[in-house]
């Protein structure tokens, strides 16, 4: 081929090429640049009650990557610019984000912070995995952070939103409002459903490899015993571990309950030793890529828990 035709032949490719880009950006029409505030938020709960208190007028956005321990995050430089941007930054809070307290000294007086632990119920955390326990490595006296498994601090942290996002849009407050109330009236329900559920069991004793659980299990009247403490990486003693295969044998307890975004080695090795089977529990402090892809919410999920409940307590 001579130096004229490869010319040429460059030519057509090189015309054809932009020709398709021109076509391709044609064809895909730029995607207009929302107005709404952004919501940036910590835990999947708070996702949750947001997202269904802001409908389609507020962006909301959890920072905690899907799929990991919300206990071992921290935001990186990214990130904390991405906060530094929002209308909003909602965090857990009772200790639950030791980063959050030192950053939102740092954010802009463009970007309101709101801490809900302000606005629930909040619990002291169980010094011990039970009474016994004199090895546990609890913080004595601090709050047990996950009080969102408490149905009625669900429904609290639901209205703040509804407050908090109608002095953002106040135009749209009667929205907020309409979509607050039909959430609360799905949440007065599940509340109703556990209180039934878990109202007649042959057992009321909840093992956790986590202490997680302890707002779900007042609320419910369940004796809430966890392997290891609210740090999600603590490491049980020997002891500790022989004390709870004693009580799980003693009692006849039928399930060891486990967080599946939490080492749960543990919560296994009771369960062979005793004859137990091994269950994950979820306790809606982040959700996995595949519970998102399959439309799993606060409710879903709370009634999955429930189910798991009821059979593992043998309820009537």
């Amino acid at each position: 081929m001579n130096t004229k035709r490869l010319i040429m032949v460059g030519c057509v490719i090189a015309a054809a090429i932009v020709t398709a880009v021109f076509m391709g950006t044609k064809a895909q029409p730029m995607k207009k640049e929302s107005t709404n505030p952004m919501v940036i938020v910590s835990t999947f709960s708070l996702y949750e009650a947001a997202h269904e208190v802001g409908g389609d007028l507020i962006d909301v956005e959890a920072i905690v990557p899907l799929g990991s321990d919300p206990h071992m995050f921290s935001p990186n430089p990214k990130q904390v610019a991405e906060i530094s941007t929002s209308s909003l930054f909602v965090y857990n809070g009772a200790g639950f984000e030791t980063w959050a307290e030192n950053m939102k000294k740092t954010l802009p007086s463009t970007t309101h912070v709101i801490d809900m632990s302000q606005y629930v119920t909040l619990r002291v955390s169980q010094e011990d995995a039970h009474e016994n326990h004199e090895e546990h490595a609890h913080h004595h006296g601090a709050n047990d952070p996950h009080y969102w498994l408490d149905i009625d601090n669900m429904i609290k942290m639901v209205k703040t939103l509804e407050v908090e996002f109608s002095k953002l849009v106040p135009v749209k407050e009667s929205q907020f409002h309409k979509n607050a109330t039909a959430y609360l009236s799905k949440l007065e329900a599940l509340k109703i459903d556990y209180t039934m559920g878990l109202s007649e069991c042959k057992n009321r004793t909840l093992i956790t490899n986590h202490d997680a659980f302890g707002y779900l299990a007042h609320a419910n009247n369940l004796k809430n015993i966890s392997i290891i403490g609210l740090s999600s990486d603590e490491q049980p003693s020997a002891k500790i571990i022989s004390e709870v295969i004693a009580l799980v044998k003693e009692h006849g307890i039928k399930t060891i309950f486990f967080e599946e975004m939490i080492n749960d080695n543990v919560a296994h090795t009771i369960a062979r030793e005793t004859g137990a089977t091994a269950q994950p529990l979820q306790p809606l402090e982040n959700i996995s890529e595949d519970e998102l892809k399959s439309h799993q919410t606060y409710e879903s999920i709370m009634r999955a828990n429930l189910a798991k409940l009821t059979e593992a307590m043998e309820c009537h």
